[in-house]
């Protein structure tokens, strides 16, 4: 849904489920995701990284009290993918 919010920006994507752990007695959830996506230029560049997130729970309530997002990425190494040709594939969303 969120990457609806980009419109015609993003052409394709896909995004792969790394990891998902429950730790800390229940009030840590931690997450690793592979996310790809192809923008709408015209050499079609595709971005690749694993995105984290680890969320923290509070215990008496049960509700998330922290989203700390993290990306096994440098900024520039990902700012340099728009400019280089593609190095990975994204399958068809059919």
């Amino acid at each position: 849904e969120n990457l609806a919010n980009l419109g015609s920006f993003i052409t394709n994507y896909d995004a792969r489920m790394l990891k998902y752990d429950v730790e800390k007695d229940g009030k840590e959830i931690v997450t690793k995701v592979m996310v790809k996506l192809e923008l709408n230029l015209p050499w079609k560049p595709v971005l690749a990284w694993p995105w984290g997130v680890t969320y923290k729970i509070d215990p008496e309530t049960c509700l998330v009290t922290s989203h700390i997002e993290s990306w096994d990425i440098d900024a520039l190494d990902g700012v340099l993918q728009i400019f280089r040709k593609p190095t990975v594939k994204i399958g068809n969303k059919e």
